[in-house]
């Protein structure tokens, strides 16, 4: 495998007689993807840092999470939401396990957990991670 592919991973997807090409996203569309991402999985955590998972709380993120995933697969694919809309579920779980494959991954997530440490670093310490007291 070539550096390049480990740099901008790219995986391919058959639908509908096509093949699907889905990439990395640019960083300013993985930032604002993480963010509203973030903002969904604080639902589930209570404020002792636990997560609680309820029917309740479950059905309300799924209800938010159709425009979540169509927001992944537009960035990541270039595909146009029309595409996306008449996509079979199945179809639309094969790129979604493509995209999240591609941009949601332990490597970048080390890097960016990097960062946030060069920070504390860099501040002093005056930065603590979620749960530290």
């Amino acid at each position: 495998m070539s550096d390049f592919a480990i740099l901008h991973p790219v995986r391919e997807v058959p639908v509908r007689g096509e093949t699907v090409t889905v990439r990395e996203m640019r960083w300013k569309d993985a930032v604002a993807f993480s963010e509203r991402l973030s903002g969904m999985m604080g639902q589930f955590t209570e404020p002792d840092g636990g997560l609680s998972i309820t029917p309740s709380k479950l059905g309300a993120v799924i209800a938010r999470s159709g425009s979540l995933a169509t927001e992944l697969l537009e960035r990541a694919t270039g595909k146009e939401r029309e595409f996306l809309d008449e996509l079979r579920p199945v179809e639309v779980f094969e790129l979604l396990a493509a995209a999240v494959e591609v941009n949601i991954h332990e490597d970048l997530l080390g890097k960016a957990r990097g960062v946030g440490q060069a920070l504390r670093t860099a501040l002093g310490g005056q930065i603590k991670p979620p749960g530290d007291p």
